[in-house]
């Protein structure tokens, strides 16, 4: 600590002193430096800049008339140049109109002439206890930081587990499809891996995935157990599902992100697809990337209508339906993911 100042070393240190009168630069400079700072002095703007351009400074005093240049312009500049450099203008003008603009503008302190050697020390201690302040709230903003993720990863956790509870709630109403939705956020996620999505979007594109056909809770078990050809009406009330879906997990905020990709799950890349018809990249990514998730493991599964196809069969039926029902780039990503996946796992299969 310095005795007359009560400044730590990592206080202010480096000072710079900005004014046209060469009677306050030099004695004022030189009781600075008596106390222990490393001042610099400049009687004009440019001086100023060239200063602060070439060294670090901690506080600058600023005279408020520099010629052409006034010195909450000349602050503005070289804060700009500097944003860590603090600073206090002087000014033989004590009005309060200008001491209000100062501080506005940035300003920590406001001092007016004639100038004592107390005014520049009680000001740098001023700056000082701002300086500390304002680290202070630099840690208690990084420790709230860390705390509220650490939350996050926890909501996140619980969040994963609602969701999958409603996905299995949703699947025992249609016997036939129980685990279809994990499987889907399953083939999803290794899709997303091949197209190098964030991370962001692949932990959006699981929980999507894993809700998909939520809405069905809203369908009667009557349509989703019926063994054979569905009327039109019927048809109608399946393909309102991603309408319905949406409007479950409209309220809930944190469901927000993935609402357009449950909602498009079931456009074609072509444009006949429902509920709105989009076609081509107008379908969400996160929409396009489900789609072929969503029938590749429909075409594995067993359904009271059909047996079974093989990974071999599924394959085949994506890459012909590319360009028409699917993106052709996502059809290329699954194919490549899950021929990576079959090597790294010894053709085990692409099923969780």
């Amino acid at each position: 600590m310095r005795a007359d100042t009560g400044c730590s070393v990592a206080e202010v240190s480096r000072i710079l002193l900005v004014d046209n009168e060469e009677s306050i630069l030099r004695p004022f400079s030189l009781m600075l430096r008596g106390l222990g700072f490393a001042v610099e002095t400049a009687s004009d703007a440019e001086a100023a800049i060239t200063l602060v351009g070439s060294s670090r400074f901690d506080l600058a005093f600023l005279d408020h008339h520099l010629g052409d240049v006034c010195g909450l312009d000349l602050m503005s500049l070289l804060s700009g140049m500097d944003q860590e450099l603090n600073f206090v203008i002087i000014t033989g003008d004590g009005s309060t109109g200008l001491a209000v603009e100062s501080l506005k503008r940035g300003a920590l302190d406001f001092i007016c002439k004639p100038l004592h050697a107390d005014d520049l020390v009680k000001s740098i201690k001023y700056v000082n206890h701002r300086r500390e302040l304002d680290d202070q709230k630099r840690r208690l903003v990084s420790t709230l930081e860390a705390r509220i993720e650490e939350k996050t990863g926890e909501l996140r956790g619980i969040y994963f587990s609602v969701l999958s509870a409603l996905a299995q709630a949703m699947e025992k109403k249609d016997t036939g499809t129980y685990g279809h939705c994990r499987r889907v956020s399953h083939y999803s996620v290794l899709i997303a891996a091949a197209l190098d999505l964030e991370e962001k979007q692949r932990e959006d594109l699981k929980s999507a995935a894993l809700l998909h056909d939520i809405g069905k809770i809203g369908i009667s078990d009557f349509v989703l157990e019926k063994r054979g050809r569905l009327t039109e009406e019927e048809m109608q009330v399946v393909r309102h599902h991603p309408v319905k879906g949406v409007e479950i997990l409209g309220p809930i905020k944190h469901f927000e992100s993935i609402l357009p990709a449950i909602l498009h799950h079931h456009e074609r890349y072509d444009g006949t697809g429902y509920p709105h018809g989009l076609s081509g990249e107008s379908i969400p990514l996160m929409s396009r990337v489900i789609s072929v998730a969503d029938t590749y493991d429909s075409i594995l599964s067993m359904r009271p209508y059909r047996m079974a196809s093989s990974h071999e069969q599924a394959i085949s039926e994506l890459v012909s339906n590319a360009g028409s029902q699917f993106d052709p780039e996502i059809v290329k990503a699954f194919v490549r993911g899950s021929d990576k996946y079959s090597r790294l796992f010894g053709g085990a299969g692409l099923a969780p």
